[in-house]
């Protein structure tokens, strides 16, 4: 465990462990259909407040065959807890963890039509990395219909941070 604050404290639960409970946090980052793909791969970081109250959660995964390299592939933070600093506080926890865990390399996707996501990623350091198109199909669970910012989800874009 990891304190971030007086308060607040950053939990790893490393993959084997249950981690139903941490669903609702978790669609607040993806569709059912995917998420229960890797729902109980990787690592899964809770950020708790008092009382260990869930605040948000990240979920990182290996990515591809770099063992240097991994994929931060649900990040959320609970919507009575938005804009109160809790996503930065816990990405960076996270990041800080990754590093002395001998992480090279953080990638992380958001749709097109996440603007709020881009930007947030964008202040903590990442940068564009590329744009993969067409992602959000309803071969892979996600609603064609679904729109945010009134923009539809249509393509991935993937950004990457060094930790070096």
């Amino acid at each position: 465990m990891q304190r971030t604050s007086d308060e607040v404290q950053l939990k790893r639960i490393p993959d084997g462990l249950s981690r139903e409970e941490y669903v609702p946090l978790l669609l607040l980052a993806d569709e059912a259909e995917p998420l229960s793909t890797y729902l109980n791969d990787g690592d899964l970081y809770v950020l708790a407040g008092p009382a260990d109250e869930m605040l948000g959660v990240t979920l990182v995964m290996p990515a591809g065959e770099d063992p240097g390299t991994v994929e931060l592939r649900a990040v959320a933070v609970a919507e009575a807890h938005h804009k109160r600093g809790f996503g930065q506080r816990m990405l960076a926890g996270v990041l800080s963890d990754l590093r002395s865990r001998g992480v090279r390399r953080v990638i992380v996707g958001t749709s097109n039509a996440g603007i709020g996501q881009i930007a947030f990623y964008q202040k903590a350091g990442f940068r564009l990395w590329r744009i993969e198109r067409d992602y959000f199909t309803p071969e892979k669970g996600y609603d064609p219909e679904e729109q945010e910012n009134g923009l539809s989800h249509l393509d991935m874009v993937w950004f990457d941070l060094d930790l070096d």
